[in-house]
Protein backbone atom coordinates (compact mmCIF):
# COMPACT_ATOMS: atom_id res chain seq x y z
CA UNK A 1 0.00 0.00 0.00
CA UNK A 2 1.10 3.46 -0.89
CA UNK A 3 0.16 7.11 -0.50
CA UNK A 4 0.04 8.94 -3.91
CA UNK A 5 0.27 12.67 -4.18
CA UNK A 6 -3.46 13.43 -4.48
CA UNK A 7 -3.68 12.31 -0.95
CA UNK A 8 -5.10 8.81 -2.36
CA UNK A 9 -4.33 5.33 -1.41
CA UNK A 10 -3.05 2.72 -3.90
CA UNK A 11 -3.17 -0.72 -3.57
CA UNK A 12 -0.40 -3.13 -4.25
CA UNK A 13 -0.27 -6.13 -5.23
CA UNK A 14 1.88 -9.36 -3.37
CA UNK A 15 4.53 -8.72 -6.16
CA UNK A 16 4.84 -4.73 -4.94
CA UNK A 17 2.96 -4.01 -8.21
CA UNK A 18 1.03 -0.91 -8.57
CA UNK A 19 -2.67 -1.65 -9.28
CA UNK A 20 -4.64 0.65 -11.26
CA UNK A 21 -7.34 1.41 -7.97
CA UNK A 22 -7.37 4.68 -5.59
CA UNK A 23 -9.06 5.14 -3.37
CA UNK A 24 -9.45 8.58 -0.83
CA UNK A 25 -7.70 7.97 2.26
CA UNK A 26 -11.29 7.35 4.50
CA UNK A 27 -12.29 4.47 1.85
CA UNK A 28 -9.25 2.93 1.84
CA UNK A 29 -9.02 2.84 5.38
CA UNK A 30 -12.33 1.60 5.58
CA UNK A 31 -11.55 -1.43 3.19
CA UNK A 32 -8.14 -2.51 5.20
CA UNK A 33 -10.09 -2.63 8.18
CA UNK A 34 -13.18 -4.82 6.64
CA UNK A 35 -10.47 -6.76 4.64
CA UNK A 36 -8.99 -7.60 8.12
CA UNK A 37 -12.41 -9.38 9.58
CA UNK A 38 -12.27 -13.23 10.04
CA UNK A 39 -14.81 -13.50 7.53
CA UNK A 40 -12.06 -12.49 4.84
CA UNK A 41 -9.99 -14.77 5.76
CA UNK A 42 -8.64 -17.54 3.64
CA UNK A 43 -9.60 -20.29 5.92
CA UNK A 44 -13.32 -20.73 7.12
CA UNK A 45 -14.46 -20.98 10.74
CA UNK A 46 -14.42 -24.65 11.57
CA UNK A 47 -17.66 -24.37 13.59
CA UNK A 48 -20.84 -22.54 12.63
CA UNK A 49 -22.10 -19.32 14.47
CA UNK A 50 -24.92 -21.15 15.81
CA UNK A 51 -26.96 -24.17 15.31
CA UNK A 52 -30.35 -25.64 15.85
CA UNK A 53 -31.12 -27.14 19.11
CA UNK A 54 -32.78 -30.69 18.16
CA UNK A 55 -32.86 -31.63 21.80
CA UNK A 56 -35.02 -28.41 22.73
CA UNK A 57 -37.52 -28.92 20.22
CA UNK A 58 -41.35 -28.77 22.48
CA UNK A 59 -44.72 -26.95 22.27
CA UNK A 60 -45.25 -25.02 25.23
CA UNK A 61 -48.91 -23.28 23.57
CA UNK A 62 -52.28 -23.86 25.14
CA UNK A 63 -54.59 -26.62 24.14
CA UNK A 64 -54.06 -29.23 26.96
CA UNK A 65 -56.76 -28.47 28.93
CA UNK A 66 -60.11 -30.71 28.92
CA UNK A 67 -62.04 -27.51 27.26
CA UNK A 68 -59.57 -28.92 23.91
CA UNK A 69 -60.87 -32.06 23.44
CA UNK A 70 -62.24 -33.17 20.99
CA UNK A 71 -66.08 -34.66 21.02
CA UNK A 72 -68.28 -37.27 20.11
CA UNK A 73 -68.60 -40.59 19.79
CA UNK A 74 -65.96 -40.72 17.31
CA UNK A 75 -62.22 -39.97 17.06
CA UNK A 76 -60.93 -39.74 13.73
CA UNK A 77 -57.74 -40.04 12.17
CA UNK A 78 -56.92 -38.26 8.88
CA UNK A 79 -55.35 -39.81 5.81
CA UNK A 80 -53.80 -37.82 2.74
CA UNK A 81 -53.09 -40.03 0.13
CA UNK A 82 -52.69 -40.21 -4.04
CA UNK A 83 -56.42 -41.58 -4.71
CA UNK A 84 -55.79 -40.99 -8.55
CA UNK A 85 -53.60 -40.85 -11.38
CA UNK A 86 -50.25 -42.61 -11.58
CA UNK A 87 -49.48 -43.32 -8.03
CA UNK A 88 -53.18 -44.22 -7.44
CA UNK A 89 -51.75 -47.86 -6.57
CA UNK A 90 -49.64 -46.06 -3.86
CA UNK A 91 -52.93 -44.50 -2.12
CA UNK A 92 -54.92 -47.88 -2.04
CA UNK A 93 -52.13 -49.37 -0.68
CA UNK A 94 -51.76 -46.81 2.18
CA UNK A 95 -55.58 -46.91 2.56
CA UNK A 96 -56.11 -50.29 3.18
CA UNK A 97 -53.60 -50.60 5.74
CA UNK A 98 -54.50 -47.60 7.42
CA UNK A 99 -58.19 -49.24 7.30
CA UNK A 100 -57.02 -52.52 8.94
CA UNK A 101 -54.94 -51.21 11.40
CA UNK A 102 -58.10 -48.93 12.82
CA UNK A 103 -60.16 -52.29 12.34
CA UNK A 104 -57.63 -54.21 14.59
CA UNK A 105 -57.31 -51.15 17.01
CA UNK A 106 -61.17 -50.35 17.66
CA UNK A 107 -61.29 -54.54 19.21
CA UNK A 108 -59.64 -53.37 21.70
CA UNK A 109 -61.14 -50.47 24.51
CA UNK A 110 -60.80 -46.63 23.48
CA UNK A 111 -60.63 -43.81 25.97
CA UNK A 112 -64.53 -43.17 27.11
CA UNK A 113 -65.41 -46.24 24.81
CA UNK A 114 -65.02 -43.98 21.33
CA UNK A 115 -64.27 -45.96 18.33
CA UNK A 116 -61.77 -44.94 15.62
CA UNK A 117 -62.48 -44.02 12.21
CA UNK A 118 -60.54 -43.24 9.39
CA UNK A 119 -61.14 -40.17 6.69
CA UNK A 120 -59.11 -40.61 3.79
CA UNK A 121 -58.88 -37.33 1.40
CA UNK A 122 -57.27 -37.13 -1.90
CA UNK A 123 -53.78 -35.29 -2.21
CA UNK A 124 -54.09 -35.23 -6.33
CA UNK A 125 -54.55 -32.26 -8.50
CA UNK A 126 -53.66 -28.85 -9.30
CA UNK A 127 -51.31 -26.68 -7.46
CA UNK A 128 -53.62 -26.25 -3.72
CA UNK A 129 -55.63 -29.15 -3.96
CA UNK A 130 -53.39 -30.89 -0.97
CA UNK A 131 -53.75 -27.92 1.16
CA UNK A 132 -58.09 -27.83 1.03
CA UNK A 133 -58.06 -31.16 1.57
CA UNK A 134 -55.71 -31.29 4.59
CA UNK A 135 -57.55 -27.80 6.00
CA UNK A 136 -60.84 -29.96 5.42
CA UNK A 137 -60.07 -32.78 7.30
CA UNK A 138 -58.78 -30.47 10.73
CA UNK A 139 -61.88 -28.48 10.32
CA UNK A 140 -64.52 -30.47 8.61
CA UNK A 141 -63.82 -33.69 9.66
CA UNK A 142 -62.48 -33.04 13.20
CA UNK A 143 -59.44 -35.24 12.84
CA UNK A 144 -57.50 -35.21 15.79
CA UNK A 145 -54.15 -36.15 13.98
CA UNK A 146 -53.09 -36.63 9.73
CA UNK A 147 -50.99 -38.70 7.66
CA UNK A 148 -49.27 -37.63 4.76
CA UNK A 149 -47.75 -40.01 1.68
CA UNK A 150 -44.69 -40.17 0.72
CA UNK A 151 -44.89 -37.19 -1.43
CA UNK A 152 -42.42 -33.87 -0.07
CA UNK A 153 -44.72 -31.51 -1.17
CA UNK A 154 -47.61 -32.97 1.05
CA UNK A 155 -45.73 -33.23 4.14
CA UNK A 156 -44.72 -29.63 3.52
CA UNK A 157 -48.50 -28.30 3.10
CA UNK A 158 -49.47 -30.48 5.90
CA UNK A 159 -46.36 -29.38 8.39
CA UNK A 160 -47.74 -25.86 7.60
CA UNK A 161 -51.34 -26.08 8.56
CA UNK A 162 -50.67 -28.13 11.53
CA UNK A 163 -47.99 -26.38 12.54
CA UNK A 164 -50.48 -22.79 12.12
CA UNK A 165 -53.44 -24.55 13.77
CA UNK A 166 -51.91 -26.99 16.13
CA UNK A 167 -52.34 -30.57 14.67
CA UNK A 168 -49.97 -33.62 15.26
CA UNK A 169 -48.69 -34.83 11.28
CA UNK A 170 -47.57 -38.06 10.63
CA UNK A 171 -45.60 -38.49 7.44
CA UNK A 172 -44.47 -40.79 4.97
CA UNK A 173 -42.22 -38.85 3.19
CA UNK A 174 -38.28 -39.18 3.03
CA UNK A 175 -37.56 -35.49 2.86
CA UNK A 176 -35.46 -34.41 5.45
CA UNK A 177 -36.50 -30.52 5.76
CA UNK A 178 -39.97 -31.38 7.05
CA UNK A 179 -38.27 -31.93 10.16
CA UNK A 180 -34.77 -29.75 9.95
CA UNK A 181 -36.52 -26.44 11.81
CA UNK A 182 -37.37 -27.58 15.08
CA UNK A 183 -41.76 -27.20 14.36
CA UNK A 184 -42.94 -29.10 17.01
CA UNK A 185 -46.39 -31.01 15.45
CA UNK A 186 -44.47 -32.86 12.59
CA UNK A 187 -43.14 -36.60 13.03
CA UNK A 188 -41.61 -38.31 10.15
CA UNK A 189 -41.73 -42.30 9.94
CA UNK A 190 -38.70 -44.25 7.97
CA UNK A 191 -35.26 -43.15 6.85
CA UNK A 192 -34.20 -39.74 5.07
CA UNK A 193 -32.96 -40.13 1.35
CA UNK A 194 -28.82 -39.22 2.84
CA UNK A 195 -29.45 -42.29 5.57
CA UNK A 196 -30.79 -44.31 2.23
CA UNK A 197 -27.97 -43.60 -0.34
CA UNK A 198 -25.64 -43.76 2.06
CA UNK A 199 -26.44 -47.58 2.54
CA UNK A 200 -26.41 -48.22 -1.26
CA UNK A 201 -22.82 -46.24 -1.59
CA UNK A 202 -21.55 -48.69 1.20
CA UNK A 203 -22.58 -51.60 -0.38
CA UNK A 204 -22.29 -50.76 -3.74
CA UNK A 205 -18.54 -49.16 -3.11
CA UNK A 206 -17.38 -50.83 -0.55
CA UNK A 207 -19.40 -54.19 0.13
CA UNK A 208 -19.49 -55.26 -3.50
CA UNK A 209 -16.24 -53.18 -4.81
CA UNK A 210 -18.37 -52.00 -7.78
CA UNK A 211 -17.25 -49.55 -10.12
CA UNK A 212 -19.77 -48.58 -13.12
CA UNK A 213 -23.07 -47.74 -11.12
CA UNK A 214 -25.99 -46.19 -13.14
CA UNK A 215 -28.58 -43.78 -11.23
CA UNK A 216 -32.10 -43.45 -12.68
CA UNK A 217 -33.81 -41.07 -11.44
CA UNK A 218 -37.06 -38.69 -12.34
CA UNK A 219 -37.98 -35.70 -12.65
CA UNK A 220 -39.53 -34.43 -9.60
CA UNK A 221 -38.71 -32.81 -6.04
CA UNK A 222 -38.39 -35.85 -4.05
CA UNK A 223 -36.18 -37.94 -7.00
CA UNK A 224 -34.02 -35.39 -7.57
CA UNK A 225 -32.92 -35.04 -4.14
CA UNK A 226 -32.60 -38.55 -3.74
CA UNK A 227 -30.38 -38.59 -6.48
CA UNK A 228 -28.59 -35.69 -5.35
CA UNK A 229 -27.54 -37.61 -1.77
CA UNK A 230 -26.83 -41.27 -3.59
CA UNK A 231 -24.02 -38.48 -5.88
CA UNK A 232 -22.54 -37.10 -2.20
CA UNK A 233 -22.57 -40.44 -0.66
CA UNK A 234 -20.05 -41.67 -3.51
CA UNK A 235 -18.25 -39.07 -3.89
CA UNK A 236 -17.45 -39.08 -0.11
CA UNK A 237 -16.32 -42.48 -0.44
CA UNK A 238 -14.31 -40.97 -3.19
CA UNK A 239 -15.85 -43.24 -5.67
CA UNK A 240 -16.34 -42.70 -9.60
CA UNK A 241 -19.61 -40.80 -9.75
CA UNK A 242 -22.72 -42.62 -10.85
CA UNK A 243 -24.05 -41.95 -14.31
CA UNK A 244 -27.14 -39.74 -14.05
CA UNK A 245 -30.09 -41.02 -16.47
CA UNK A 246 -33.41 -39.57 -16.55
CA UNK A 247 -36.57 -41.37 -16.17
CA UNK A 248 -39.51 -40.13 -18.04
CA UNK A 249 -42.45 -41.61 -17.19
CA UNK A 250 -44.76 -40.69 -20.31
CA UNK A 251 -41.62 -42.56 -21.90
CA UNK A 252 -40.79 -46.17 -20.31
CA UNK A 253 -38.07 -48.05 -21.59
CA UNK A 254 -38.57 -50.73 -23.47
CA UNK A 255 -37.37 -54.50 -23.99
CA UNK A 256 -34.44 -52.86 -25.40
CA UNK A 257 -31.85 -51.35 -23.13
CA UNK A 258 -30.28 -48.07 -23.41
CA UNK A 259 -26.81 -47.75 -24.29
CA UNK A 260 -26.70 -46.16 -20.95
CA UNK A 261 -27.51 -49.15 -18.95
CA UNK A 262 -25.64 -51.85 -20.59
CA UNK A 263 -22.63 -53.18 -18.77
CA UNK A 264 -24.04 -51.45 -15.45
CA UNK A 265 -22.64 -53.34 -12.56
CA UNK A 266 -25.29 -51.88 -9.95
CA UNK A 267 -28.25 -49.51 -10.77
CA UNK A 268 -30.05 -47.21 -8.85
CA UNK A 269 -33.58 -45.79 -9.02
CA UNK A 270 -35.07 -42.94 -7.68
CA UNK A 271 -38.52 -42.48 -8.40
CA UNK A 272 -42.14 -43.16 -7.79
CA UNK A 273 -43.55 -46.65 -7.49
CA UNK A 274 -45.16 -46.38 -10.77
CA UNK A 275 -42.77 -45.59 -12.83
CA UNK A 276 -40.93 -48.52 -10.66
CA UNK A 277 -42.93 -51.02 -11.31
CA UNK A 278 -43.23 -50.55 -15.17
CA UNK A 279 -39.57 -50.17 -15.12
CA UNK A 280 -37.87 -53.22 -12.73
CA UNK A 281 -39.11 -55.63 -15.41
CA UNK A 282 -36.81 -54.99 -17.89
CA UNK A 283 -34.40 -54.34 -16.04
CA UNK A 284 -34.30 -57.42 -14.69
CA UNK A 285 -34.96 -59.12 -17.87
CA UNK A 286 -31.85 -57.32 -19.51
CA UNK A 287 -29.62 -57.49 -16.30
CA UNK A 288 -30.29 -60.47 -14.49
CA UNK A 289 -27.67 -60.51 -12.59
CA UNK A 290 -26.99 -56.63 -11.74
CA UNK A 291 -28.58 -55.54 -8.33
CA UNK A 292 -31.02 -52.94 -8.65
CA UNK A 293 -30.90 -50.69 -5.30
CA UNK A 294 -34.68 -48.60 -5.12
CA UNK A 295 -35.70 -45.84 -2.88
CA UNK A 296 -38.02 -46.50 -0.12
CA UNK A 297 -40.60 -44.14 -2.14
CA UNK A 298 -40.51 -46.60 -5.23
CA UNK A 299 -41.79 -49.22 -2.76
CA UNK A 300 -45.12 -47.29 -1.40
CA UNK A 301 -47.34 -48.99 -3.87
CA UNK A 302 -47.98 -52.88 -3.37
CA UNK A 303 -45.22 -54.93 -5.64
CA UNK A 304 -47.58 -57.79 -6.78
CA UNK A 305 -50.52 -55.28 -7.61
CA UNK A 306 -52.20 -56.51 -10.75
CA UNK A 307 -51.31 -53.18 -12.74
CA UNK A 308 -47.59 -53.21 -13.16
CA UNK A 309 -46.20 -56.46 -11.01
CA UNK A 310 -42.79 -57.31 -11.14
CA UNK A 311 -41.00 -60.07 -13.31
CA UNK A 312 -41.12 -62.85 -11.16
CA UNK A 313 -39.69 -65.22 -13.94
CA UNK A 314 -36.31 -63.38 -13.56
CA UNK A 315 -35.72 -62.36 -10.09
CA UNK A 316 -34.02 -65.15 -9.58
CA UNK A 317 -30.51 -63.79 -10.54
CA UNK A 318 -27.55 -62.76 -8.78
CA UNK A 319 -28.45 -59.27 -8.67
CA UNK A 320 -32.13 -59.10 -6.76
CA UNK A 321 -33.95 -56.00 -5.78
CA UNK A 322 -32.78 -54.22 -2.46
CA UNK A 323 -33.74 -51.14 -0.46
CA UNK A 324 -33.37 -50.13 3.11
CA UNK A 325 -35.04 -51.36 6.11
CA UNK A 326 -35.43 -50.55 10.07
CA UNK A 327 -33.26 -53.10 12.36
CA UNK A 328 -34.31 -54.67 15.20
CA UNK A 329 -36.66 -57.41 16.87
CA UNK A 330 -40.50 -56.48 16.49
CA UNK A 331 -43.44 -58.01 18.28
CA UNK A 332 -45.66 -57.76 14.83
CA UNK A 333 -42.93 -59.69 12.52
CA UNK A 334 -43.54 -58.24 9.00
CA UNK A 335 -44.49 -61.70 7.96
CA UNK A 336 -47.57 -61.73 9.83
CA UNK A 337 -48.82 -58.19 8.70
CA UNK A 338 -48.11 -59.51 5.02
CA UNK A 339 -49.97 -62.47 5.87
CA UNK A 340 -52.77 -61.28 6.96
CA UNK A 341 -52.90 -58.16 4.50
CA UNK A 342 -52.37 -60.48 1.67
CA UNK A 343 -55.38 -62.63 3.37
CA UNK A 344 -57.23 -59.63 2.84
CA UNK A 345 -56.60 -57.93 0.22
CA UNK A 346 -55.20 -60.84 -2.11
CA UNK A 347 -51.45 -58.88 -2.88
CA UNK A 348 -48.46 -58.59 -0.74
CA UNK A 349 -47.85 -55.41 0.81
CA UNK A 350 -46.04 -52.92 -0.25
CA UNK A 351 -43.47 -50.49 2.24
CA UNK A 352 -46.05 -47.83 1.95
CA UNK A 353 -48.54 -50.03 3.68
CA UNK A 354 -46.62 -50.83 6.79
CA UNK A 355 -45.30 -47.97 7.52
CA UNK A 356 -49.40 -46.70 6.59
CA UNK A 357 -50.27 -49.78 8.90
CA UNK A 358 -47.48 -48.53 11.49
CA UNK A 359 -48.95 -44.52 11.36
CA UNK A 360 -52.23 -45.63 12.69
CA UNK A 361 -51.10 -48.08 15.35
CA UNK A 362 -48.61 -45.67 16.65
CA UNK A 363 -51.31 -42.59 17.14
CA UNK A 364 -53.82 -45.47 18.63
CA UNK A 365 -51.57 -45.78 21.47
CA UNK A 366 -50.24 -42.25 21.92
CA UNK A 367 -54.14 -41.96 21.87
CA UNK A 368 -54.59 -44.11 24.91
CA UNK A 369 -52.36 -41.80 27.08
CA UNK A 370 -53.75 -38.58 25.63
CA UNK A 371 -57.33 -39.35 25.15
CA UNK A 372 -58.95 -36.89 21.72
CA UNK A 373 -56.95 -33.94 22.63
CA UNK A 374 -53.88 -32.90 19.43
CA UNK A 375 -51.68 -31.21 22.00
CA UNK A 376 -51.46 -34.03 24.46
CA UNK A 377 -51.57 -36.68 21.60
CA UNK A 378 -48.49 -34.23 20.20
CA UNK A 379 -46.64 -35.03 23.75
CA UNK A 380 -47.39 -38.49 23.88
CA UNK A 381 -46.15 -38.66 20.03
CA UNK A 382 -43.19 -37.00 21.26
CA UNK A 383 -42.72 -39.67 23.96
CA UNK A 384 -42.47 -42.60 21.51
CA UNK A 385 -39.21 -45.12 21.94
CA UNK A 386 -38.38 -48.78 20.54
CA UNK A 387 -42.14 -49.43 19.31
CA UNK A 388 -42.43 -52.30 17.44
CA UNK A 389 -43.76 -52.26 14.22
CA UNK A 390 -44.80 -53.69 11.20
CA UNK A 391 -41.89 -51.90 8.92
CA UNK A 392 -39.53 -51.74 11.91
CA UNK A 393 -38.51 -50.65 15.49
CA UNK A 394 -39.82 -46.62 15.81
CA UNK A 395 -38.27 -44.30 17.55
CA UNK A 396 -38.65 -40.14 17.19
CA UNK A 397 -35.88 -37.95 18.48
CA UNK A 398 -37.22 -34.38 19.52
CA UNK A 399 -37.27 -33.17 16.43
CA UNK A 400 -39.59 -35.20 15.06
CA UNK A 401 -37.06 -37.87 13.17
CA UNK A 402 -37.52 -42.02 12.95
CA UNK A 403 -33.80 -42.70 14.50
CA UNK A 404 -34.17 -46.28 13.60
CA UNK A 405 -30.70 -47.94 12.22
CA UNK A 406 -30.94 -48.72 8.71
CA UNK A 407 -29.80 -52.26 6.92
CA UNK A 408 -30.48 -53.27 3.45
CA UNK A 409 -33.49 -55.87 2.73
CA UNK A 410 -33.59 -58.38 -0.13
CA UNK A 411 -37.08 -58.21 -2.06
CA UNK A 412 -36.78 -60.23 -4.49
Amino acid sequence: MAKSRNGKIRVLDAACCSLPFEFPLPTAYCLLFLFSLPCFAQNPPAQPYAVLNHDAVTYNGPGRDAGHDLAGPEIRFGLLAPLAGPRQAEGEALRRAAQMAIEEENATSLPGARHLVLVTRDETGPWGQASSQIVHMVFDDEAVALISSSSGEAAHLAEQVGNKIGVPILTLSSDTTTTEINLPWIFRLGPTDAAQAQAFARDIYHGRKLQHVVLLAQDDHDSRVGAQEFEKAAKAMNAPSPLRVGLNPASPISSALPPELQGAEAVVIWSDAATTQSLVPYLQQGLPNTPLYVCRKAMEADPSGPSRPYCRACSTGNGGIWTTAATGVQSVPPTAFAQHYKERFGVEPGIGAAEAYDAIRLLAASLRQSGPNRARLRDALAGISAFPGASGVISFDHAGNDTSILTLRRLK
